[in-house]
């Protein structure tokens, strides 16, 4: 497992670094969207009175027209491909507009429901996504490169209503498909109330008859995993992260000293190093937590039954979040025009107290 301090959030992985996200998609609200339009192009088609303006707005009146239609008229002046399925585009779409942006448009027509990709400042891509939907399947940011893409379950901000309000919306999303499909197979992301010691994770693990997938192992900021091997048992797979652990915080640990060191020998002074000392601090701490519990974990990644899942959600002592990798029309949509990979990060704990053991009080 390796970390560095140029990781941003603190995110590690187990052998390397998170890239920071930087194509986003699920862009809401009145945006502008940066086109290739020379000139006004006017074009008529049954129904349909379709005008893209050159400063990047559009002018349309559809009586009817299908939707089909007028995402290839999107598509030829914008030159962004367009993805939605067979079904939406043959349905009927009247509007009467003038001179809005394209996301305006794309709301008259789709509401929320919609995507856009963007390489840089470009929009590339654009999804819509069937209406109608009253809890979200999936919030979150996709990342697209090469015609791969990545999706990122995670709040849309970190300040706790943000985090609070997502939860929320995962557990509903969970219900319903506990209800609707109890035995579906689905990968969650479990994240712990506080910290978790390796004998709690192994009793956790096996109380609830979960198959781990991925061990998240963490104090505050400075955060990694570990991907359980094929076969490999949780005790031997906690065994494994803690040797990882153990030359990743000795690494950290003589890099944030080299750091101070080396600074300190050019005369640098104590109120010019504040991130370097910072750095050396968290380093410390986290070897002082690691000697005293050993790793700690705060998370797991587990596959089992949307029924078993869902019974985590009622254990508050422990659970923070169950959230299913699932990303309804969304994943389906991407899925389809993309290879994807699913992914989330655990939410940290709001606190830096381990869960407490279990005693026969409790029981």
């Amino acid at each position: 497992m390796a970390m560095n301090k140029e990781c941003g959030s603190g995110i590690m992985k187990s052998r390397y670094c998170m890239n920071q996200i930087i194509l986003l998609l699920l862009i809401m609200g009145s945006v502008v969207v940066p086109l290739a339009l020379a000139s006004d192009s006017n074009k008529k088609i049954g129904g349909l009175q379709f005008t893209a303006h050159a400063d990047n707005t559009f002018s349309v009146v559809s009586s009817g027209t299908a939707l089909g239609v007028l995402l290839d008229k999107i598509r030829e002046t914008t030159h962004i491909d367009v993805y939605t399925s067979e079904v939406e585009k043959k349905r009927p779409v009247s509007i009467d507009v003038k001179k809005v942006t394209l996301i305006e448009l794309l709301q008259r027509v789709a509401g929320d429901n919609y995507a856009i990709v963007f390489e840089g400042q470009r929009a590339t891509d654009l999804h819509l996504l069937p209406k109608g939907k009253t809890i979200p399947d999936f919030s979150g940011k996709v990342q697209i490169r090469d015609k791969r893409a990545r999706l990122f379950f995670m709040p849309a901000d970190d300040s706790k209503n943000g985090v609070n309000d997502y939860i929320r919306k995962r557990h509903e999303v969970l219900e319903q498909l506990a209800k609707k499909d109890p035995g579906k197979e689905l990968q969650a992301q479990v994240s712990f109330t506080g910290y978790m010691t390796a004998n709690q994770i192994v009793s956790f693990v096996k109380s609830n008859q979960l198959d781990p997938v991925t061990l998240n192992i963490g104090w505050k900021e400075n955060g990694g995993r570990y991907d359980l091997k094929h076969g490999e048992s949780i005790e031997a797979a906690i065994e494994s992260a803690a040797l990882y652990d153990k030359e990743f915080i000795a690494e950290l640990q003589e890099s944030a000293d080299r750091q101070v060191a080396s600074l300190r020998q050019k005369g640098v002074g104590n109120d010019q190093m504040q991130s370097e000392l910072t750095f050396q601090q968290n380093a410390n701490e986290l070897a002082s937590v690691f000697h005293a519990k050993g790793v700690t974990f705060y998370g797991v990644r587990v596959a089992t039954s949307a029924k078993q899942l869902h019974t985590l959600t009622s254990n508050d002592q422990e659970i923070r979040l169950v959230d299913p990798l699932w990303g309804g029309s969304v994943e389906d949509e991407v899925t389809n025009a993309y290879l994807t990979t699913k992914i989330a990060i655990p939410l940290v704990p709001d606190n830096e107290a381990f869960i407490p053991l279990v005693t026969e009080d409790r029981k």
